[in-house]
């Protein structure tokens, strides 16, 4: 049995909110998470951006519910999705039904609260594809189409699985982030999570592929959600969009990024411009951009220490603590319709 989702809803205007992820090793991207600051964010979102809508993401599932909370207290409709990369798939079940268990208490209270199951569980889980981290997975995914309908029928019975534990614990809407190689069975779920991200191999057929996928949904009543989209803020990520933080690497156990690297927001921000256009069009249901914020990339003077150019935020974390807007900020806010 699935949530109703036959009255007719408005298009959700959402961003994407790190509450705190924990990649490959100990790369954690909200290393400080403070409830103030995070509020501040929040409302920001509502006000300033106008959204109604978030998708919150963390690993510890206090975190992860208390970002929830307050997400709901400042007025925004919320999607909750827990994070746990490289973990084995008995691990993200278990974990899931803490936080299904959770959300329904914040249903309880909130009403507008829904689940997402997890993000692109084929690479960040382990099992489905080779290779023994999350990052090691994506890249040799390229390697490996001729095992995708495997890898898409072992997610599909992973999916089910998923979805019988948060429907025991939880009793309001569920989808899942799938990429773009990722086949779920969506009669499953209640509303379909796709990560659309536009770059210079698939830009051809982009927006005509979206649209024929919205219109075969639509036509079994599943409305669609565009739960992550974006790009970073320098010359060039727009071709690789859904790879543009791959500049981001280690060095002496810091991180860097090329010196070579252009700051261009205004591409950012034209990226989701266009973006935009193309969901309106194929007429989705609601679209999330990918994100408000990755805090563990601050914005720099010093080329090579100027993390925030591998960062798919529409603002720029500041080493303070605080934050300034990007030119997507602007863009955003205005497709949203806030005040100005």
């Amino acid at each position: 049995m699935t949530f109703s989702t036959n009255a007719p809803a408005r298009t959700l205007r959402g961003i994407g909110y790190d509450a705190g992820v924990i990649y490959d090793g100990d790369f954690d991207s909200r290393p400080v998470w403070e409830a103030d600051a995070v509020r501040a964010d929040l409302r920001a979102i509502r006000r300033r951006l106008g959204c109604d809508a978030v998708l919150v993401m963390a690993t510890d599932i206090d975190r992860l519910l208390e970002t929830a909370r307050i997400a709901c207290e400042e007025g925004l409709a919320v999607w909750i999705q827990p994070r746990l990369f490289d973990a084995r798939r008995g691990e993200i079940a278990e974990h899931l039904a803490e936080v299904a268990t959770r959300a329904e208490e914040l249903r309880r209270d909130h009403g507008t609260v829904s689940l997402n199951v997890g993000c692109e569980l084929s690479l960040s889980a382990r099992g489905f594809t080779p290779g023994r981290t999350f990052s090691a997975r994506g890249t040799l995914l390229p390697l490996f189409s001729l095992l995708l309908p495997v890898v898409n029928l072992r997610l599909r019975r992973y999916l089910r699985q998923l979805v019988e534990v948060t429907r025991q614990r939880f009793n309001g809407p569920v989808s899942y982030g799938a990429g773009s190689w990722e086949r779920p069975d969506w009669r499953i779920f209640d509303v379909v999570g796709l990560d659309a991200y536009r770059d210079a191999s698939n830009a051809p057929w982009f927006a005509r592929s979206l649209r024929r996928a919205v219109q075969k949904h639509h036509r079994a009543d599943r409305p669609v959600h565009i739960v992550e989209f974006g790009t970073c803020a320098y010359a060039g990520a727009a071709d690789s969009s859904s790879q543009a933080s791959d500049v981001l690497r280690e060095v002496d156990g810091g991180l860097e990024v090329p010196e070579t690297l252009v700051r261009d927001e205004q591409g950012q921000a034209d990226y989701l411009d266009e973006l935009f256009d193309i969901f309106e069009q194929a007429e989705v249901d609601g679209t999330f951009v990918w994100g408000f914020s990755e805090p563990r990339l601050t914005r720099s003077d010093e080329p090579r220490q100027d993390l925030d150019l591998a960062s798919y935020g529409i603002v720029a974390p500041l080493p303070d603590g605080t934050w300034q807007p990007k030119a997507a900020f602007g863009t955003v806010a205005r497709r949203h319709g806030a005040a100005p």
